[in-house]
């Protein structure tokens, strides 16, 4: 490897997961959500490897555009909906799907449609806040935003859709409420029939609401949405491969001796005397500055942990127990051998903060 640090990225596991997902949600359609760089791996390649997916979901319109420019003719959903006004010319202009959560967005719409007509009727996902308290219009005001879209010449159809808060913890009764209250915001639109979505990842492992559409996003990348320590949920229990192996080279490598301190503010103080190898990587690179003394790695086939505070440009991690390491060797930070979801865990944040938030230092390979 010449690069000082490297993810590859399994195409083929990519497709794999989305075929898991298919498994799990058999009557619904799926938007494979792609968003954040396809949460780090790669835009434009996880979107051809996922491309039997029926819709791509991503935040932003320049992400959609740059699908678009890669060649993709696929449906593709803002899920965030429009920021500003300008984007709606290029939200016409790429016939992309949106979703509308303020019930104040109706006059921006129709006032900008009004003058720039799409070329063809758009699809609108009207989303409604049964209890995430973030995006979506409130459920007494379904109906009326619904029909308020349905009736204008721009309009195709309008997909129904909510996000459960507590899907990955599957006893929260605030699940069962939310299922409930969208069901009751969708009675009135009853003589429309409309499609709905209410399943992310989580959901669609664990409970039996995928609605029309379901919208597999980190399961898609080998991760399970639920916590490390449910070990009845881990990605290998339902078939998840892993995606993204993410090496860095080892620079040096330094004996130490009892007493010695490792990194800024003195974070390690060998307990012995101890090898010590440095990895080209850091948080400039996305690796967290937070992570503690004796983080997992993988030199060889052995686990280790780190040491030390994580730097700018490297970490730190304990060679005692692997005498043959050199300079040159690969040391694995997350991969087939050590999950991501158990280094996330170990760091106290979620697998998709680690994977999203890999740095562009780091080299993308897809194999």
């Amino acid at each position: 490897m010449s690069h000082r640090a490297v993810a590859t990225i399994d195409r083929k596991a990519l497709a794999h997961n989305l075929a898991v997902a298919r498994r799990h949600a058999p009557e619904s359609k799926l938007a494979a959500i792609i968003k954040a760089d396809a949460y780090g791996h790669g835009l434009v390649p996880c979107a051809e490897a996922l491309n039997d997916a029926d819709l791509f979901g991503v935040t932003t319109v320049d992400e959609a555009e740059q699908l678009r420019r890669a060649g993709t003719s696929k449906n593709i959903l803002l899920m965030q909906g429009f920021i500003d006004k300008a984007d709606l010319r290029r939200i016409a202009h790429h016939n992309l799907q949106l979703v509308v959560h303020r019930a104040d967005d109706l006059a921006m719409l129709e006032n900008e449609f009004c003058k720039i007509a799409p070329t063809k009727p758009l699809t609108f996902w009207l989303k409604v806040d049964t209890g995430m308290g973030r995006l979506g219009i409130k459920p007494t005001e379904v109906e009326r935003v619904h029909l308020a879209l349905r009736r204008q010449p721009w309009c195709h159809d309008v997909v129904v859709m909510t996000h459960l808060a507590n899907a990955a913890t599957p006893d929260s009764p605030l699940n069962s409420q939310q299922l409930l209250q969208f069901a009751r915001s969708c009675q009135p639109l009853t003589e429309f029939a409309p499609e709905t979505s209410i399943a992310a990842s989580a959901a669609m492992l664990s409970l039996d609401n995928a609605g029309d559409w379901a919208r597999p996003g980190i399961m898609l990348y080998g991760s399970s949405p639920f916590a490390w320590s449910d070990s009845q949920r881990r990605r290998d229990q339902f078939d998840l491969h892993n995606v993204m192996t993410l090496k860095a080279q080892l620079i040096s490598v330094r004996q130490h001796e009892a007493g010695d301190s490792i990194g800024y503010n003195s974070q390690f103080i060998c307990p012995r005397a101890m090898r010590v190898g440095i990895v080209s990587i850091g948080y400039a690179d996305g690796y967290p500055v937070t992570a503690a003394n004796g983080t997992p790695v993988v030199v060889g086939n052995t686990r280790t942990g780190t040491v030390g505070r994580v730097s700018m440009d490297m970490l730190t991690i304990d060679l005692t127990q692997c005498p043959h390491a050199r300079v040159g060797d690969l040391v694995t930070l997350w991969g087939d051998a050590l999950p991501v979801d158990e280094v996330a865990a170990s760091l106290g944040i979620i697998s998709y903060q680690l994977l999203a938030g890999l740095g562009g230092r780091v080299l993308r390979e897809y194999c």
